[in-house]
């Protein structure tokens, strides 16, 4: 089980959102989530689990220990939790709501309210919708609960109220001693977020998997926003009286909204310790817990079989792309490039870029079919896509030719294809350009070649990014890093020529081609520019073939002899392939 291929398609079951509505991130340098918005549509970017040298695991702060089943599956449940709190809060909360009510109010103090109301709304939707998600929310709440400090230890009143009242609604407790007023209030507070979520789940209940599919945040908007607005005054008037607060506490899985200083210690507490206190954790969530089912980490077969597949992937995943990384440093030993890498993933973006591009990567392709059907090569497959012409063709005559197919394949010689985007600061006025350029190149590689081993694509500024590698198939993670394309750093074009030519010098195909995309203006480092022209010239003479895509530049016409100029992806179509044609004509 891929963590990424989970994370997409459990937030769109959730949501009922596709990735362009719905941006999903995962980022190993978060240290909590994060529940945003931009032009398009919601932001989850998740914490990514990572491993350090020691073993153990980093995760929202804590440190899981990579060979204790009992961390691990804690590990699971407590990621998967937030993955289902956030996409929750995509699918039914309505942030906007409450925009009247907070004008003129104190920002943190409204925006935890807001917050804890929301959270009474996702649990609320959970629980109704998708109640075996409920034990692994439970688990989450205990954890965080066992590494909250004892209230009566923070010192700013407002703050230690806030961690009262999440520790009163998450596990029908508080940790630690405030006074008996403070305690009155807040008990009045969370009796209401309690009856919120109750009447939400009762009308979650009566309504069709159609109208749930049709969306349920506006639903419950007209549902309860009296009531969560009541409840919004009482907490606002009650929390006000202590003073202002410098941040806003949330529980360690749920979207984090700056500084969150109510937690201690990053280690994982006993498992005797998370048994005596799931039982308050599944009452809080209204949930019945029989017998010693509630007072146990649940660990059935499943979801041991779950945990071990998930880790198992993860641990594969990462020792063939370390393996990966380590094979191209060496390859790149004597280049100047600070370090190797993979790009950030952002699918969401891919997917947009695809169906804004998808047009011209078509025309593409047929121009490049046309190639071959100008140089004599029989075009005609008895699979593929129908040739409308050719049927008709067959049908008048009355011939048994089956031959009425074309492919998108160029099979007359095997060819091997390296992508080359240069990702540096200079580029960064055209990062949208380069990602779509980059997209196009992609697109058009895997729908030309029959095997996904004879392209790759790499990117670089100071350091060298693999976006596909030869080996790897051309599978969302990789497009996930096409989206993920950013710009900045130098431009070692010349170091970045050197790596990739020595990557296409292993491939045993007839015909090597490079494309570079880049605005060719090397920096870094003394006489970059004829460092460039010589070694453009030695990789021309190699038999190795090169063009140079210049992105809204004409700077290519002084390195590359065969060339384009492009100002967006849209511009790719006729310049690239006249090129292309070009290349062929010379190979």
């Amino acid at each position: 089980m891929d963590l990424f291929e989970y994370v997409w398609l459990t937030s769109f079951q959730i949501t009922k959102k596709n990735h362009e509505e719905v941006k999903i991130l995962l980022r190993d340098d978060f240290k909590y989530p994060t529940l945003g918005r931009e032009k398009r549509g919601h932001v989850i970017c998740l914490p990514k689990p990572v491993k350090r040298k020691d073993g153990r695991i980093s995760y929202l702060g804590l440190l899981f220990d990579s060979d204790n089943d009992m961390h691990k599956r804690l590990l699971w449940q407590t990621f998967k939790a937030s993955l289902f709190h956030l996409s929750m809060h995509v699918a039914a909360s309505d942030y906007e709501a409450y925009a009247e009510w907070s004008n003129d109010k104190n920002i943190e103090l409204a925006t935890f309210i807001v917050s804890t109301l929301e959270d009474a709304v996702v649990r609320a939707g959970l629980k109704t919708l998708w109640a075996p998600f409920i034990k692994d929310v439970a688990v989450a709440d205990t954890l965080s609960y066992l590494r909250m400090k004892p209230v009566h230890l923070i010192l700013n009143p407002s703050l230690r109220f806030m961690a009262s009242m999440i520790s009163m609604y998450s596990m029908g407790k508080v940790k630690g001693n405030i006074p008996t007023g403070m305690t009155n209030e807040i008990v009045n507070i969370v009796s209401s977020l309690s009856e919120i979520q109750k009447v939400i789940q009762n009308e979650l209940g009566k309504m069709s998997t159609f109208e749930q599919n049709g969306g349920i945040s506006q639903k419950i908007t007209d549902l309860s926003l009296l009531h969560r607005l009541a409840t919004a005054d009482v907490a606002y008037e009650a929390l006000k009286k202590y003073g202002d607060v410098s941040e806003v506490p949330s529980l360690l899985y749920t979207e984090n909204h700056g500084s969150n200083s109510i937690f201690f210690g990053n280690d994982i507490p006993s498992e005797s310790h998370l048994r005596g206190n799931m039982k308050g954790a599944l009452e809080a969530l209204q949930v019945a817990a029989n017998g010693d089912e509630g007072t146990q980490c649940p660990a059935d077969k499943s979801l041991e079989s779950e945990v071990s597949q998930v880790f198992s992937a993860m641990e594969s995943k990462e020792a063939t792309e370390r393996k990966m990384l380590e094979n191209y440093k060496l390859l790149g030993n004597g280049t100047r490039f600070r370090s190797f890498e993979f790009p950030r993933e952002d699918f969401s973006e891919y997917i947009h870029g695809k169906s804004l591009l998808s047009s011209p990567i078509r025309r593409v392709l047929d121009r490049l079919r046309l190639l071959k059907n100008l140089t004599g090569e029989d075009y005609r497959h008895e699979m593929g896509s129908l040739d409308m012409q050719e049927a008709i063709q067959v049908v008048a005559s009355k011939s048994k030719r089956t031959d009425v197919f074309v492919r998108d394949e160029l099979q007359s010689r095997e060819d091997a294809w390296a992508i080359l985007v240069d990702a540096s600061h200079s580029l960064k006025s055209f990062t949208g350009e380069v990602r779509g350029i980059t997209l196009c190149l992609s697109e058009v590689a895997r729908s030309l070649f029959p095997s996904q081993n004879a392209w790759s694509a790499f990117a670089f500024n100071d350091k060298f990014y693999i976006v596909k590698e030869f080996s790897e198939n051309y599978n969302n993670r990789v497009r996930a890093r096409i989206g993920g394309l950013e710009q900045g750093g130098m431009t070692y074009l010349t170091d970045a020529l050197t790596l990739t030519a020595q990557a296409l010098r292993k491939r045993t195909e007839e015909s090597k081609l490079m494309v570079v995309v880049s605005d060719f203006f090397p920096s870094g480092y003394v006489g970059a520019e004829d460092t460039l022209r010589a070694y453009v010239k030695k990789i021309e003479n190699s038999g190795t073939g090169v063009i140079g895509i210049g992105v809204r530049s004409r700077a290519v016409k002084n390195y590359f002899r065969i060339n384009c100029v492009v100002n967006d992806p849209l511009e790719l179509m006729k310049k690239f392939v006249n090129a292309f044609f070009e290349f062929s004509a010379m190979a």
